[in-house]
């Protein structure tokens, strides 16, 4: 059983990367890093420059990719941590009828558990809200051409109240989905918080309550408690600098755009 679990998670793990990018060519052919700067960079330029708030059809376009890629990427880590969870399971049960050896891999294991349900969360917060994390893709102050143009009006707009760029309907519209994103990445990481925190919650009660001269019970359970615990309070400050994101969606557009 364990055996197939890390098969069924190493071949979960290599199709991470690989699945979004097999499953996608045949709607929207194959997407180098480069391609997709320049593609998004173009696309960018004239959704500035067109004065109106709808997307225009190449960034919708692009924006759909990249809601495809990360609802993907949210199945595939879903299984990868339902996968993770069993093998956790199963090697905390080898350790507390077994070697003493299996504790270390099971830490291990119940760690990567705890990450790869992070990066489930995140996979979440960019396909439902892809417009702004796509952003993240331009080059920033590495621009140049057109683009290094728009992104010099844009910080401009963002930072200058009497520039004519400022009333801009594309910034208006990117500023609102800008808030968004960031209440929702705290919403979830606020989720992921509560929940980390009664999990620790229970294993240190369990800990406290058990058997005393079961050793390796209140290992794991202490084990358990602390990975929870930290986890809670990374989840806390993330959950707190997603909220302070959103309220400052101007400073948070011009970090994204690495126009900063």
């Amino acid at each position: 059983m364990i055996g197939l679990l890390l098969v069924a998670g190493a071949a979960l793990g290599a199709a991470f990367e690989l699945a979004p990018r097999v499953l996608l060519r045949p709607s929207f052919g194959a997407y180098s890093d480069a391609k997709l700067h320049d593609a998004l960079g173009r696309a960018f330029v004239e959704y500035w420059r067109s004065e109106s708030r709808a997307l225009p059809a190449h960034l919708t376009s692009l924006v759909d990719y990249w809601f495809q890629w990360h609802a993907i990427k949210v199945v595939n880590s879903a299984l990868l941590a339902i996968v993770l969870a069993l093998l956790t399971t199963g090697l905390w049960q080898k350790y507390l009828r077994g070697r003493r050896w299996y504790a270390a891999v099971a830490t291990a294991a119940t760690v990567s558990t705890v990450f790869v349900i992070w990066v489930l969360s995140v996979n979440i917060q960019v396909a439902a809200l892809p417009l702004i994390p796509l952003l993240g893709v331009l080059p920033g102050r590495a621009a140049e051409g057109k683009l290094a143009q728009v992104l010099s009006e844009m910080r401009e707009g963002l930072t200058k109240s009497a520039s004519p760029h400022a009333g801009s309907p594309a910034l208006t519209v990117l500023l609102g989905e800008v808030e968004r994103y960031y209440w929702v990445t705290a919403a979830i990481s606020a989720t992921l918080m509560v929940a980390t925190g009664l999990a620790s919650a229970h294993f240190w009660k369990r800990r406290i309550t058990g058997d005393p001269s079961a050793t390796r019970v209140r290992f794991m359970h202490s084990t358990l408690g602390v990975i929870t615990a930290l986890t809670a309070c990374l989840l806390l400050l993330e959950t707190a600098g997603s909220a302070l994101s959103a309220l400052e969606p101007a400073t948070s557009l011009l970090g994204i755009i690495g126009a900063g």
